[in-house]
């Protein structure tokens, strides 16, 4: 076997990555002194609208040239990791690096060609919106993004809310923004989505009253928050991006008390989302019984005691579809009333009888 000779630690490259956290000064210590050591300095806010002065202040606190890049820069990410085989390179990012994926995938990356890797922790938005709004962090399920591309179709987002919900979680909604273009999704769009979501999908998860709480621009100093039902929301104009909305699952008595004071408003008004949100199989179960029971008796008396069993049959399915229910077994119910449809359809299709749905 070939040992490859003792390298010297002086020609060996770094690349660091340090969070610039949530503001223009939301930057460490020690990530100061990370830019300060770099040979080459990177900075890119491509998804976060900082103020155009941050380059400039960087460079005036580190003494080190920063250059700012694009997205496309960092996801390539072949001009960083070749010159941080052999300097010490540092990729500046809003929040907290590997909170995004394509700073976790460069990191991976270079560490798998053998260069080694730091990263310097910053405050990031996960954790300040529940630090801001005075509800648990731990209470918090899973986060989603709302693009410009899907704020009409929030599928994807309206699942995850309704499963957070009926948890009683809380859910934090990120509202992209592109620094390059200047478009990204307000409030009011993410508002307008998320009704006309329900509208479209009508199991009960959001309405105009759906308790919210939007964060704007979090660790600035022209931080805003408003606390305001989801109507309200739409069509308003909440002042300049970063922003981003919770909407509230279960409240604990301390989190109402929280809110009221760090929002404005009166804890008469503070209210949690999760109570009356049912399970998928709770809100169409019960319609598809009743469907295939209207059904079934337009043409009881036609069929006559020929198809009795089919009939007895029908009626079984649809009430263990309701027992089925009650316990919890949604996906049995589900079935259970597939079937009675079927049953029915089948007569239906034999040309035994005709079947107005």
């Amino acid at each position: 076997m070939k040992y490859s000779e003792p390298v010297d630690p002086r020609n060996v490259g770094k690349l660091t990555f340090v969070g610039l956290g949530l503001g223009t000064r939301g930057v460490s210590l020690e990530g100061l002194e990370e830019l300060k050591a770099a040979d080459i300095a990177y900075l890119e806010y491509y998804t976060t609208p900082y103020e155009p002065t941050l380059p400039a202040d960087l460079e005036k606190l580190t003494g080190r040239r920063i250059t700012v890049v694009d997205r496309g820069f960092v996801e390539n990410g072949r001009e960083i990791l070749k010159e941080a085989r052999e300097k010490r390179v540092v990729l500046a990012v809003p929040g907290d690096p590997m909170v995004a994926t394509t700073h976790a995938e460069l990191r991976t990356r270079a560490t798998m060609e053998g260069t080694e890797t730091r990263v310097v922790h910053a405050a990031t938005i996960g954790t300040a919106a529940a630090s801001a709004s005075g509800l648990h962090f731990y209470k918090f399920s899973r986060t989603v993004t709302i693009t410009r591309g899907g704020v009409g179709k929030l599928s994807q987002v309206y699942q995850i809310l309704h499963e957070n919900l009926l948890q009683g979680a809380h859910t934090l909604l990120l509202l992209e923004h592109d620094v390059e273009s200047g478009e990204g999704v307000g409030p009011s769009d993410a508002a307008a989505g998320l009704l006309a979501a329900e509208e479209n999908f009508k199991l009960g998860v959001v309405g105009e009253e759906t308790f919210s709480l939007v964060l704007s621009r979090v660790g600035r100093r022209d931080q805003a928050l408003r606390a305001a039902e989801l109507g309200e929301l739409r069509g308003a104009d909440l002042g300049a991006p970063p922003h981003c909305v919770v909407i509230p699952g279960k409240l604990h008595f301390t989190e109402v008390d929280s809110i009221a004071a760090a929002f404005g408003v009166e804890k008469a008004a503070v209210h949690g989302n999760s109570d009356g949100v049912k399970r998928t199989a709770q809100t169409l179960v019960p319609k598809y019984v009743a469907k295939t029971r209207r059904a079934l008796e337009s043409v009881r008396q036609k069929l006559g005691p020929k198809y009795a069993s089919v009939v007895e049959n029908v009626e079984l399915y649809l009430k263990d579809a309701d027992n089925f229910l009650a316990n919890d077994e949604d996906e049995m119910a589900m079935l259970s009333v597939g079937y009675a449809e079927g049953l029915l359809d089948s007569l239906s299709f034999a040309g035994v009888v005709k079947i107005d749905w």
